[in-house]
């Protein structure tokens, strides 16, 4: 939980700097809700990362599947910083990637982070 603390005020000024006010606002909105459903569900800090960075790609208008777009956005992001090894910063990696597949199942935490994602969006 403290790498998450330590990383939280830094991806708030990214939700912050998203220039489209409209957009700004529903990621906010959006990240926190789906990251309280995920901390509901899990003790995982990592999980709370992808919970938090999830469609981080959408809202910042990047081109391409929101899920991969912001999967490499997040990935790239927390290599700026010395507090994730590989493994996890792929764990995060492939929750984002897998967030959205509607068609298919996969791992436990991406299938978490879907059902999250899909409960916040019914505020």
């Amino acid at each position: 939980m403290k790498r998450f603390e330590l990383i939280k005020n830094d991806i708030e000024q990214l939700h912050q700097s998203i220039t489209n006010p409209l957009n700004r606002h529903l990621c906010i909105i959006h990240h926190k809700k789906v990251l309280e459903n995920i901390q509901k569900l899990s003790d995982n800090e990592c999980l709370y990362i992808a919970a938090y960075m999830h469609d981080i790609g959408l809202y910042l208008g990047l081109l391409g599947k929101h899920a991969i777009t912001s999967a490499h956005y997040t990935r790239d992001f927390l290599k700026k910083y010395d507090l994730f090894s590989e493994d996890e910063i792929k764990f995060i990696y492939d929750v984002i990637r897998f967030h959205s597949d509607k068609d298919k199942k996969h791992f436990y935490e991406a299938e978490l982070l879907k059902e999250a994602d899909k409960d916040a969006q019914e505020f």
